[in-house]
């Protein structure tokens, strides 16, 4: 008796397995049911009803190609004006700039051309076109790198020589000023060529002190 109880128990799902299996069953009778609505959708449709669609859906496939062409049209004109608006605004500038040295040029004309009458007039002339071109300058905006009394900086300065360090400029301090360098809105045009003060050479001290000293001759 004991022995038939257990197996038909063991015949028997468990609630989970029971579950699971109904979900299996249910899905199916699902995905039946909806291929089934489908077809049935599709065998519903004439023929006629077929070509109208896919007449529709073909018109509005061009439509979207047509759209597409013409925003790649405009972009492309766009990319062309905006690439003749740059041309144009960087001829405007380089026009202006020449504009600007035209006063300068014309004074250096006129400097050579009284070189032989005098020597300080022609002193004075060129003076006065260096300011003029230095004044063209910062009106672009254009400003000076800083040198004698400031400390060596290899980003801005380039050091042509040394010199020995002394109390007024000591080492790794500019000494003078060879050719000014220039910047323009933070960015480094030229750097300036400057003299630059140096320690003493220690070691040829050192090797000075070391040297043997001269014997002295026999007597």
């Amino acid at each position: 008796m004991e022995m038939k109880d257990q197996a038909s128990s063991s015949q028997t799902p468990w609630p989970e397995e029971a579950v699971s299996a109904q979900s299996n069953e249910e899905l199916e009778a699902e995905q039946t049911n909806g291929t089934g609505d489908a077809a049935a959708a599709a065998e519903a449709l004439s023929p006629d009803a077929l070509q109208e669609q896919l007449a529709q859906q073909r018109r509005q496939a061009e439509e979207y190609l047509d759209n597409l062409q013409r925003l790649q049209a405009d972009f492309n004109n766009y990319r062309r004006r905006a690439s003749q608006e740059k041309l144009q605004a960087v001829s405007r500038g380089k026009e202006e700039v020449l504009r600007a040295m035209f006063p300068i040029l014309a004074n250096l004309h006129l400097a050579l051309q009284h070189a032989e009458q005098d020597a300080n007039a022609v002193r004075q002339g060129v003076q006065m076109i260096w300011q003029q071109f230095e004044s063209f300058l910062r009106d672009q905006g254009v400003e000076r790198v800083t040198t004698v009394g400031q400390p060596f900086d290899p980003a801005q300065h380039e050091a042509l020589s040394t010199v020995l360090a002394t109390a007024e400029t000591p080492a790794n301090t500019v000494v003078s000023e060879i050719n000014a360098g220039y910047m323009i809105e933070g960015r480094l045009l030229r750097p300036a060529q400057v003299v630059v003060a140096r320690a003493a050479d220690t070691a040829a001290v050192a090797d000075a002190t070391a040297a043997p000293s001269p014997s002295l001759p026999e007597a």
